[in-house]
C-alpha cells in the first residue's frame, strides 16, 4: 500500500527514476508505462522512500534548532523575537525573547495538556491525584507513587498522536508502576501504534534541550 503522495513525470526515457527532495516524491518514467506499473514499482521501493522522507523531515527541524520557527502541535510556524509583547498572528509567533517561549506556551497551551489528560483518564479508567506542567530536561512526563503526573510543557509542540501517546503512557503507570509486559499491553489497548510512536518520539528529543 502506497501511503505517500507522489508526482509522475513521463518522457521519452527508458528507465525509471525516483527522487525525493524537500519532502516531495517525483517518479520519472517512460511515456508508455501504465499507472498500475508505476504503482507496483513504487510499492517495491516503499521502504526506501519512507526512509528518505523521514530523514528530510528531521532536516526540516534545522529552522527550529536555529530559532527561526517553533513547533506547534507538530507544525512549524515562524517566530520573530524582539517583539514589544508576546502574541501570535496569522500563524506567526511574536515574542520578546527566546526565554519567553516556555512562558507563552504554558499560558496559551498548557491547559490543553490537562484537558487532554483528563479526557484520556476517563477512557483508560484511572484518576491522577495531581497534574503538573513541568520543565523536564530529558523526559516528556512522569508518574510517581503518589499518583501525581508531571508533563513536559513541550508536549504542546508535538504532533497530537505523539502527545496522546505520552499521556496514555503516564496514565497507564497509575495501574502498572513499571514497564512490564502487562504495562505495555495496557498501553497498546489504548494506543495501538505505540511502538511507532515511541520510535517517532525520539525525533523530537532535541526539544527538551531548547528554550531554557
Amino acid at each position: 500500500m502506497i501511503d505517500f503522495d507522489y508526482t509522475v513525470k513521463r518522457s521519452r526515457r527508458r528507465t525509471v527514476v525516483i527522487s525525493v527532495c524537500c519532502g516531495e516524491v517525483v517518479v520519472k518514467v517512460p511515456v508508455q508505462m501504465t499507472d498500475a506499473t508505476v504503482e507496483r514499482f513504487l510499492e517495491s521501493k516503499r521502504t526506501w522512500v519512507i526512509k528518505k522522507l523521514a530523514q528530510q523531515a528531521e532536516v526540516s527541524f534545522e529552522s527550529v534548532r536555529a530559532g527561526k520557527t517553533l513547533l506547534d502541535g507538530g507544525e512549524e510556524k515562524q517566530v520573530v523575537f524582539g517583539a514589544p509583547r508576546d502574541t501570535e498572528e496569522d500563524n506567526v509567533f511574536y515574542l520578546k525573547e527566546e526565554r519567553r517561549v516556555r512562558r507563552y506556551f504554558e499560558k496559551t497551551r498548557g491547559w490543553m495538556l490537562t484537558e487532554m489528560l483528563n479526557m484520556w483518564a476517563k477512557k483508560v479508567g484511572v484518576d491522577a491525584a495531581d497534574v503538573r506542567i513541568c520543565d523536564f530536561k530529558a523526559r516528556w512526563g512522569s508518574c510517581d507513587a503518589a499518583r501525581c503526573i508531571k508533563l513536559n510543557w513541550r508536549l504542546t509542540m508535538l504532533p497530537p498522536r505523539l502527545r496522546d501517546y505520552v499521556l496514555i503512557h503516564e496514565l497507564c503507570h497509575l495501574t502498572e508502576m513499571n514497564h512490564s509486559a502487562a504495562f505495555w499491553k495496557l498501553v497498546q489497548k489504548h494506543c495501538a501504534d505505540f511502538a511507532d510512536c515511541r520510535k517517532d518520539l525520539k525525533k523530537y528529543s532535541f526539544l527538551t534541550l531548547l528554550y531554557r
